[in-house]
């Protein structure tokens, strides 16, 4: 591979490399460490690695994280689909582990698509904390919302903001913000399109976007909190150079520990670049009151509409269920449970504001997939339950309807104790509720087959 590499892109790493250059050229050559994330939520890594039949090697820069071996998919598998797991690059572990985020904390993740951070942090913070999580590009939000309804986290909201306009909304709200900035991308050089998009004016690009949006992101952090700057990039113009320049022009911030570098030819993944930033605790903060608040209410009339349809389900379906800390908030047909602790944003502004529960269909409640992943499966009396190598299982994962000769209405579909979707039974026939950008093309564990998120997961 390093006879495809730009010319300049080589020269560049040996300055930075030296002698280490042959090491980091054959390493770009060697086959890419896969990795994964276990849900403590949901499951142990002792029980995920006898159902997926891997063995999982500990990362030692993150306890969640774990690599496995190069050549098996995962993205198609039903753990996957409900939600036990993140695949991610080993080296991308690494960059929520340094912000070090408490329970109880609000962190906002102002890019965060396709979610692998923002999945780290929600396990992180506990249910006592709020992530908010934007993407400004539509296509990507959908991924990212994909990937926090297997996770089946409640104290999560998205917004598709551009950064200015975030910061606006609650300036000095949160205790911690992390940009994973927008790079040239020099750690997924194994890539072909990464190899043929570099260049130095592709470098000098995205260093000049990355000090407008450092600027923006700080603006979200209150006194004494912290800015996670990270990038998968080589390039001192994009990480060092890039934080000493912010810091020579904001005095009220501070390094708060030394810069991390992880290199392909020295540990497990891709490489990444990680800065931990303080702002100072005396430094001001603009008042809360400063905060634009919701513009618009939605029509009551319509919430109530949509409330009783909710609560009809609830009793039919599942009358046990208790939401987290928070309230209903109807937006046309669907409904969302509000965290409490996102009540001060703008709601109207958010894309989802809170754990999507469904949407009202003509006299029915249809249940999200969302609230699939959410719910514990014993809380729903009926429900189906079926092992790997299940053919109602497999087919259930295609998208295809199942004969179930059991009592009609709606049925939690789970892959052993967790949820993975809902079906809907009548006449012995369960109709799919499995939406299609969950569904999986083929059998699990076809090395020919991949789902659309299989790696590489960042």
């Amino acid at each position: 591979m390093s006879d495809c590499l730009p010319e300049a892109f080589v020269s560049r790493m040996g300055a930075l490399l030296d002698d280490e250059l042959p090491s980091f050229l054959e390493a770009l050559r060697a086959p890419r460490a896969r990795g994964l994330r276990v849900n403590p939520r949901k499951v142990g890594a002792a029980e995920l690695g006898r159902l997926l039949s891997l063995r999982l090697d500990p990362l030692p820069r993150c306890p969640l994280g774990f690599t496995v071996a190069a050549d098996v998919p995962l993205g198609g598998h039903p753990a996957h689909v409900a939600g036990l797991y993140y695949g991610q690059d080993p080296a991308a572990m690494a960059v929520v582990e340094r912000l070090e985020a408490e329970p109880g904390w609000r962190v906002a993740d102002v890019a965060a698509a396709p979610g692998g951070k923002t999945t780290h942090l929600l396990s992180m913070i506990g249910p006592g904390g709020l992530v908010l999580a934007n993407e400004v590009s539509p296509p990507r939000l959908g991924v990212l919302h994909e990937n926090l309804d297997r996770w089946g986290a409640p104290n999560v909201v998205t917004a598709g903001a551009a950064l200015n306009d975030l910061a606006s909304w609650a300036p000095g709200w949160f205790d911690a913000a992390l940009l994973d900035a927008p790079c040239s991308g020099e750690a997924m050089m194994w890539r072909g399109s990464a190899i043929t998009q570099w260049s130095p004016a592709a470098v000098s690009g995205s260093a000049r976007r990355q000090a407008r949006l450092l600027e923006q992101t700080a603006r979200l952090v209150r006194p004494g909190g912290l800015l996670l700057y990270s990038t998968c990039t080589f390039e001192r113009d994009e990480n060092e150079d890039r934080v000493a320049a912010f810091l020579d022009t904001h005095p009220e911030w501070e390094l708060a520990e030394p810069e991390l570098r992880l290199w392909p030819h020295r540990d497990p993944g891709e490489g990444q670049y990680v800065a931990r930033l303080r702002r100072r605790p005396g430094a001001p903060a603009r008042a809360a009151t400063d905060r634009p608040r919701s513009a618009r209410r939605p029509g009551r009339d319509r919430g109530t509409e949509v409330e009783r349809q909710w609560e009809a389900f609830v009793r039919a379906v599942c009358p046990d269920l208790v939401l987290p800390p928070g309230r209903l908030l109807a937006r046309g047909s669907r409904l969302y449970q509000v965290p409490t602790a996102a009540e001060e944003l703008p709601l109207d502004r958010l894309a989802r504001p809170g754990l999507e529960l469904g949407v009202v269909r003509p006299g029915r409640f249809q249940p999200s997939q969302a609230l699939a992943c959410f719910v514990d499966p014993h809380l729903v009396p009926n429900r189906v339950s079926w092992a790997a190598g299940d053919r109602r299982l497999e087919a259930f994962l295609r998208g295809e309807a199942v004969e179930d000769a059991a009592a009609d209405g709606w049925v939690l579909v789970c892959y052993e104790r967790w949820g993975l979707g809902w079906g809907r039974r009548r006449g012995g026939i369960m109709k799919n509720f499995l939406p299609p950008r969950a569904r999986t093309r083929s059998r699990w564990g076809d090395p020919a087959s991949r789902s659309p998120g299989d790696p590489p997961w960042r």
